[in-house]
């Protein structure tokens, strides 16, 4: 007999779900080539996927290469599709350093401007000197001469305020130290002097000229974008914008950002505090603009965002290359482009060839994430409910029904991630059938967190589900959060009477193993 031998009759949520895509406007805007056409071999194209989706710990969502700009190749990994937006972590600072360089190039503030007058209503009675030395040009390098506070934005209501009453430790503009907060306050700083958010105000200067219509930001819980991350966008939507960083600023015979701002942004200003002399060159020691990353290889640089979401550019080449994906060995996927892929682009035109180019086609049509499960749960173990023990997710349900519709209830407290729909899922193997989606109630587990929830996103988050049985014949639920980032794994030990849950919003940490109750209501 199944570990449930009573009838099931709990299911948390009765409403039914209409599964529906994202109507996404802009995908499929940018022309499209062949790669043979724009001097790229189609084999160095398929060996570059294949290399990086090959990397251990690295899962890819989204990849897309353009070359002079036209799109070449791109691939999404089933169940994400080419509509999908994705939260692009810390890749948002680029965005936000060009609404900084148009608003100085329309003459609203300088970059030797000092931070502290724009917000005096925010600043402490008095302030030390260094505080007030702080300028714009220290936040765009990471050099605030403040102790990066990781806690704030999640146990703070007034970001501003309380990032003011911080302490200046080293002297401004000296000490490369990476803290969001410095991108969060450049945000505000152009929500200041342009009236505008900084969402409204790219939307107006960058992202409507640029028929990106699917933009979505985060805010502080005093509706300020976060700045430093929480920009959602579609893949193509950041070829976008790595096509207008190549093109200095020009877009279809348009100058959108000053193309002396660029061309600055893009240089080193600043050697990171780890940097040693006679260090083998990295990726990460190539010293960084104003909120983008150098690269090792020759002219190229980078938007770059936590678990490995880039813009890369290559001047020298023409090209840009798009990735999104959640990694531990993120930078080892960006060896790929260097190792793989570069290699075999060419100064001009190359002969087609067709065998190569199917090749690479079946590759980018059948891209596929592959699940845990490898064959169905059997009938007589449906349905199920089991209630786990308090767990750091908040997690208090998890029922699978006869028509193999997951169901996660999530506690309420304030703060918390709420999810509480149910997702329809294949039931067994996911790598010969498409996952079944449908749009959440709630939120999606998200590494951030910041207090109040996610502020600032449309409630469009969708789930896409497989359950079946491992290996080891444990109930295993994958659940992809296809318009977001995040999966949860969901391992059932029917003999241990264990839940063993896994984010892979951080990939680092280690599984939650809890004991689980067997719910017969």
């Amino acid at each position: 007999m199944p570990f449930l031998t009573k009838p099931h009759r709990y299911i948390s949520i009765l409403l039914a779900i209409t599964c529906a895509l994202t109507v996404a406007a802009q995908v499929g805007d940018l022309p499209r080539s062949m790669p043979a056409d724009q001097g790229v071999d189609p084999r160095a194209v398929a060996e570059f996927i294949t290399a990086a989706a090959a990397v251990p710990q690295a899962e890819l969502h989204h990849v897309m290469i353009a070359r002079h700009g036209k799109v070449i190749a791109e691939a999404h990994a089933a169940p994400f599709t080419a509509s999908d937006s994705h939260t692009l972590y810390s890749e948002s600072k680029t965005f936000t350093a060009m609404a900084v360089g148009i608003a100085i190039g329309e003459n609203r503030l300088r970059i030797d401007d000092r931070i502290a007058t724009f917000f005096p209503e925010k600043l402490p009675p008095t302030i030390s000197a260094h505080m007030a030395q702080i300028t714009v040009r220290d936040l765009l390098v990471m050099a605030s001469g403040i102790t990066p506070d990781w806690d704030l934005r999640r146990l703070s209501s007034d970001w501003l305020k309380d990032w003011f009453a911080k302490t200046v430790t080293t002297t401004p503009g000296e000490k490369f130290q990476y803290d969001s907060m410095c991108t969060f306050v450049l945000s505000a700083i152009v929500q200041q002097v342009t009236g505008r958010t900084l969402l409204e105000y790219l939307n107006e200067k960058v992202f409507l000229p640029m028929h990106i219509t699917h933009a979505e930001w985060e805010e502080s819980p005093d509706g300020i974008c976060t700045g430093g991350w929480g920009l959602r966008l579609q893949a193509e939507s950041q070829l976008k914008m790595g096509l207008l960083l190549l093109n200095r600023g020009e877009w279809e015979g348009k100058q959108l950002i000053p193309a002396q701002w660029v061309d600055e942004a893009i240089l080193p200003h600043i050697n990171y505090s780890w940097y040693k002399p006679g260090d083998a060159p990295t990726d990460k020691n190539q010293g960084y603009g104003y909120q983008l990353w150098r690269c090792k290889w020759n002219t190229a640089f980078r938007a770059d965002g936590a678990y490995g979401q880039f813009i890369v550019c290559v001047p020298e080449a023409d090209l840009v290359v798009v990735i999104n994906q959640v990694s531990e060995k993120c930078y080892d996927v960006l060896d790929c482009v260097w190792n793989k892929l570069l290699p075999g682009v060419k100064d001009a035109p190359i002969n087609r060839n067709k065998a190569q180019q199917d090749k690479l086609d079946r590759l980018c049509n059948t891209f596929s994430l592959t699940a845990h499960a490898v064959k169905a749960i059997p009938r007589q173990m449906l349905p199920f409910s089991i209630l786990p023990e308090p767990n750091n997710q908040g997690i208090t349900a998890i029922t699978v029904d006869a028509a193999n519709r997951i169901t996660l209830d999530y506690s309420s407290t304030p703060g918390e991630t709420l999810v509480g729909s149910p997702i329809p899922a294949r039931n067994g193997s996911a790598t010969a059938a498409a996952w079944v989606r449908t749009t959440l109630r709630g939120f999606p587990p998200y590494s951030i967190m910041p207090l109040n929830g996610i502020n600032g996103l449309k409630h469009d988050f969708e789930a896409a589900a497989v359950a079946g049985l491992d290996t080891d014949n444990n109930i295993v639920i994958d659940i992809y959060y296809v318009n977001w980032i995040t999966v949860t794994t969901l391992t059932i030990s029917t003999t241990h009477h264990t839940v063993t849950i896994h984010n892979n919003c951080d990939p680092e940490s280690q599984p939650e193993v809890v004991s689980y109750k067997v719910n017969y209501k």
